[in-house]
C-alpha cells in the first residue's frame, strides 16, 4: 500500500492547492478551483485494484509479454476536469502527469481513468499532481 499523510514524500497536497483555478478549453464554461473539482467528483484518487497493479503487454514478436508496473493509484478525471485539457494539445495530460515529482509511471486506461505508479505519494499528493498537470497551459495549447 502507498503511504498516507504525513508519511509520504509529496511536495504538495490537494488541500494546499484548494484555491488554484484550473483554466478550461471550452468557451462559456467557467473555470473551477481544485477544491471544486474534488468536491464534485471530477478529480479523485484511490488505491489501484490488485488486478491492475501490473500490466502485461503482448506484441507481435515471440519475445513474450512485457510487464509494466507496479501501479499504486487510480486517478479519476471526470467530465468537469475533462474541459481543462485538449486531446490534441502540445503536451498530453498523461505526459504532464508523468512530469510531476514522485510520479514514475502513467497509463491512460480510458477517457477518465489513469493508472499511476507513484510509490511514495499519498492520495492527496496524487490529486495535487493531477491539479498541477491540469493547470499546465501546454495541456490546452495546440
Amino acid at each position: 500500500m502507498p503511504p498516507t499523510r504525513p508519511n509520504c514524500a509529496c511536495t504538495e497536497h490537494d488541500d494546499e492547492l484548494a484555491d488554484l483555478v484550473v483554466p478550461v478549453t471550452e468557451p462559456g464554461v467557467a473555470p473551477m478551483t481544485v477544491e471544486e473539482l474534488v468536491a464534485c467528483g471530477a478529480l479523485g484518487a484511490g488505491p489501484v485494484k490488485p488486478r491492475d497493479r501490473w500490466w502485461e503487454i503482448f506484441d507481435e514478436t515471440d519475445a513474450g509479454p512485457e510487464r509494466i508496473g507496479p501501479f499504486h493509484w487510480t486517478l479519476w478525471v471526470g467530465d468537469e476536469a475533462r474541459s481543462c485539457y485538449d486531446d490534441a494539445a502540445a503536451l498530453s495530460l498523461d505526459q504532464s502527469l508523468l512530469a510531476r515529482p514522485g510520479v514514475q509511471l502513467v497509463e491512460w486506461m480510458d477517457r477518465e481513468e489513469f493508472l499511476i505508479g507513484a510509490p511514495a505519494l499519498c492520495a492527496s499528493g496524487i490529486l495535487a499532481a493531477a491539479a498541477r498537470a491540469l493547470a499546465d497551459p501546454r495541456v490546452r495549447q495546440r
